[in-house]
């Protein structure tokens, strides 16, 4: 097996926070469909009527920006313009994500992340239909006291793209996430999780634990910020894990329209260098 320098494509955890009777911050890689998030469980619940009462939609879009050396002479860009759907119904969380990907520079995308050869100075531009992520998760107990809201999910990520930009494998995830008001207006979150990644014949990576954690701050009933950190083991025999750190921000216009931003900065050189991104989201 070739040495690679992986690292996260978009490793960024963009910030979706719900606004509903209590506001905990939502975090996820958009990268790789949530293995890696947080995702606050919604209490704006009886916007529906009928057969789903009780629930609430969401329909969101934005781009995604990631660049980063990964090892290689040249620096390799990534540009995700999303299509994601987000179901709460009840205790139950339902979404999906499917994206369009461009990718400039020797790079490419393995398993949500970017693989690049030591040294390679061979770009190329190719762009198309990314894979398709499916999570679900559910709501085990809402905060009281000293006991922190807890969810716990799983995923799976579908492989729609093509070979030169996924795997053409399928990956699956496992994870528990915590909410905690630690002082007025102020939320601790945090995660903790297990992924499976799919190996193409060219690259064999590796099985690994998955955690994130932060802080969101709301001033008021339509704004949140925060920062958070995402941790995953090295991907691949001798490698670094991969590390970032993403502030957010998000803003809620209306009942039917918000707003997210988020930065995103690697703190090691297995992951990206640089990240941003913004997403639109209409609620229902």
């Amino acid at each position: 097996m070739r040495i690679l320098r992986i690292a996260a494509a978009g490793f960024g955890l963009f910030a979706n926070v719900a606004f509903g009777g209590s506001a905990l911050a939502d975090t996820q890689d958009a990268s790789d469909g949530g293995q890696n998030a947080v995702q606050a469980p919604s209490t704006d619940v009886g916007r529906t009527g009928g057969l789903f009462a009780g629930s609430s939609f969401e329909l969101a879009t934005g781009t995604d920006y990631s660049v980063g050396h990964y090892g290689a002479a040249v620096d390799t860009t990534v540009w995700s313009v999303p299509l994601d759907l987000k179901a709460q119904i009840g205790r139950l969380r339902l979404q999906a994500s499917l994206p369009y990907e461009f990718i400039d520079g020797p790079g490419q995308l393995v398993g949500g992340v970017i693989v690049s050869s030591p040294g390679s100075t061979t770009a190329t531009s190719r762009s198309g239909i990314g894979d398709l992520n499916l999570s679900a998760a559910y709501l085990l107990t809402r905060e009281k006291g000293l006991v922190p809201s807890i969810e716990v999910g799983g995923g799976v990520k579908l492989p729609t793209a093509e070979t030169s930009i996924g795997t053409g494998k399928a990956d699956y995830s496992v994870n528990a996430s915590f909410y905690e008001t630690i002082a007025p207006e102020t939320i601790l979150f945090g995660s903790v999780g297990y992924s499976w990644l799919g190996s193409p014949s060219a690259y064999q990576l590796k099985d690994g634990i998955t955690a994130s954690g932060g802080l969101n701050f709301r001033p008021a009933s339509n704004q949140n910020y925060g920062v958070s950190v995402a941790y995953r083991e090295p991907l691949a025999a001798g490698l670094k894990g991969q590390a970032v750190v993403s502030p957010y921000m998000t803003y809620r216009f209306s009942k039917l329209l918000g707003l997210t931003l988020y930065g995103m900065a690697g703190l090691n050189n297995a992951s990206p260098r640089l990240g941003a991104g913004i997403r639109l989201t209409v609620f229902q």
